[in-house]
């Protein structure tokens, strides 16, 4: 497969692309193809170990195309998806978005459209830089084109706090992202919106329960036949205890698929004893996977490990580069000998993931309900915390359509219900999640079957009190497979058996806490537990990185909340040290 992508138009600095490349090759990427058209030049990047790159890089008759991370187009995949998609666009200059599955980057070349887009969801970040005339699937490689790259204090704090940066803007000023739903079109250097009426469809919502378990499950069926013909035998999966993983499962099973299981988690570990249930229940392989005891032994990272951790994670992962060797080494063995991985990330589309009441809210109430989870003190500057939660807030708005421009009332209105649920596909996973997403593609085919553009509709159309809880879900996975569903759950219940008055008890008394008083609760509950980024780790990595951070400035790097917080400003102050 490939694994990243850089593009050049013609006009672009020549030095620069030499600078990417020089990225791209201390990152560990080879160059496995370059394609040249008119306007300028693709070069896909591979890793060692990975070169068979026909699969993934086509020539025809109706143009060029080539793709990072799993692509399905129409049920085909690899070569003769790319091969399909180039002859339908040649033929009719257009995009069917409905026949588009997985989590890629891609660049299409066909008749007169030169196009670079990714997945709907945008899953698998694309960079461009400020002169739009170098795009990138890699962070680094597009501050490297750059002559020089600053931090942008907003973004950054963002990534510190937060694990992303939550708009087009990332953490280095002069390196955007594809905006979300977008096309960027090559030729006449602009892009355009690929979804104008919005994500969502506009169809009335599901009668019953089991009209909408129906359809849910019969997509499922269809993404899952997908990935065992494209990976027959080699396919790894995710489990735990809790819904997500257990729904991907039971999707496999039920299309005939016995994927390999792997569980992350000590002896003593709830969800390693769950899984070992459900996968004795339903006859898979289970490889139980301890990182603390991977990681027991190993040395702290120093300095030149913090710098290859960067390299690895393409510069910002969402848990910092304080990574012993565990999560690495993980990583490779998710995808070795050409396996796909599939993660239950998103899988929260089916539940009511912010746990707020069936009702509208403003931006600023999802923020404060979800975006809080650290102390104002942690900002430098006294408007620090406004100016975080008005950017959030105004980020939110955009994204489900409200703009900050226009209309004063308008912009201060609220979210109606449903475009609070679009904000976990659009936003949350858009930002966040497609961080991780990044990553994994750069080192094997992975992707997140839950959350594609088919499920965030049909996940619209089901009313939020079939959410709550887990009930749909519940629903779905017994459904699929009866005797997986059977097993107990990290939730206290068995899905067969669905969410009990407790559970129901405990989603009430989750979303009747005030938005306004969460924050307050977040913070005495960081008092009680006295959680907070541990002393001595930011005493070492002080010493290993004397002088003034990047981050000092902007945030009091002792009141973060946790360790990984931490490792996320450790990550911005090692890339700028010692990469860029």
């Amino acid at each position: 497969m490939l694994n990243a992508l850089s593009i050049l138009l013609a006009s672009g600095d020549a030095e620069g692309e030499a600078r990417a490349e020089r990225s791209f090759e201390r990152q560990g990427f080879f160059r496995a193809r370059r394609i040249e058209w008119n306007g300028g030049s693709v070069v896909a990047w591979g890793c060692p170990g990975q070169q068979q790159v026909e699969d993934c890089a086509v020539e025809t008759s109706s143009g060029s195309a080539c793709c990072v991370g799993p692509l399905w187009f129409r049920g085909h995949f690899g070569r003769q998806a790319l091969v399909a998609l180039l002859d339908e666009v040649h033929a009719t200059g257009r995009l069917e978005e409905g026949a588009l599955r997985g989590n890629f980057a891609l660049f299409l070349d066909a008749g007169e459209h030169t196009w670079l887009l990714n997945d709907a969801l945008g899953f698998v970040r694309i960079y461009a830089s400020t002169d739009r005339c170098f795009f990138s699937t890699s962070w680094l490689a597009a501050c490297a084109y750059l002559q020089r790259a600053e931090v942008d204090a907003a973004s950054a704090i963002e990534y510190v706090l937060v694990g992303a940066s939550h708009s087009c803007h990332s953490v280095a000023r002069g390196v955007d992202l594809l905006p979300l739903g977008h096309v960027q079109d090559l030729r006449r250097r602009r892009t355009w919106q690929r979804f104008p009426d919005g994500f969502g469809l506009h169809d009335a919502g599901f009668a019953s329960l089991d009209a909408a378990v129906g359809a849910v499950a019969e997509h499922l069926r269809t993404v899952s036949n997908e990935v065992a013909a494209a990976f027959p035998g080699r396919v790894n999966a995710a489990l735990s205890g809790g819904f997500d993983s257990r729904l991907i499962v039971a999707g496999m099973l039920a299309a005939g698929v016995q994927p390999r299981l792997f569980v992350y988690g000590d002896a003593d570990s709830a969800d390693v004893a769950i899984a070992k249930a459900v996968a004795g229940a339903a006859g898979l392989e289970l490889e139980a996977i301890d990182k603390g005891m991977m990681d027991k032994g190993r040395p702290m990272p120093d300095l030149e490990s913090l710098e290859q951790s960067a390299l690895f994670f393409d510069g910002l992962p969402n848990d910092g580069i304080h990574d012993p060797g565990a999560d690495h080494l993980t990583r490779l063995q998710q995808t070795a000998d050409g396996r796909i991985a599939l993660n239950g990330g998103g899988g929260e589309i089916f539940r009511n993931f912010f746990h707020l009441p069936d009702r509208a809210f403003h931006a600023r109430d999802i923020v404060r309900a979800f975006y809080r989870g650290f102390s104002r003190g942690a900002f430098r500057e006294p408007d620090g915390l406004a100016n975080y939660e008005a950017r959030l807030a105004a980020s939110m708005r955009n994204t489900v359509g409200m703009s900050t421009a226009g209309n004063g009332r308008r912009a201060r209105g609220r979210l109606a219900r449903a475009q609070v649920e679009l904000l976990y596909p659009l936003f949350r996973c858009h930002y966040w999640m497609s961080v991780n997403n990044s990553v994994a593609v750069r080192h094997g085919y992975y992707t997140t079957p839950l959350v594609d553009l088919a499920f965030v509709r049909l996940a619209l159309r089901v009313p939020l009190r079939w959410k709550d809880a887990g009930a749909l879900e519940s629903r779905l996975i017994a459904a699929l497979h009866p005797a997986v569903a059977a097993q107990s759950s990290a939730y206290g219940f068995s899905f067969d058996a669905g969410p009990d008055w407790r559970a129901r008890l405990a989603e009430w008394t989750a979303c009747a806490r005030p938005v306004r008083l969460r924050p307050l609760i977040n913070a005495a509950r960081r008092r009680l537990r006295n959680i907070r980024a541990a002393p001595a780790l930011l005493q070492r990595y002080r010493t290993l990185l004397p002088g003034e951070w990047r981050m000092d400035p902007l945030l009091d790097l002792a009141q973060l909340p946790d360790d990984r917080a931490l490792a996320r400003a450790l990550a911005i102050e090692v890339v700028w040290r010692r990469i860029l």
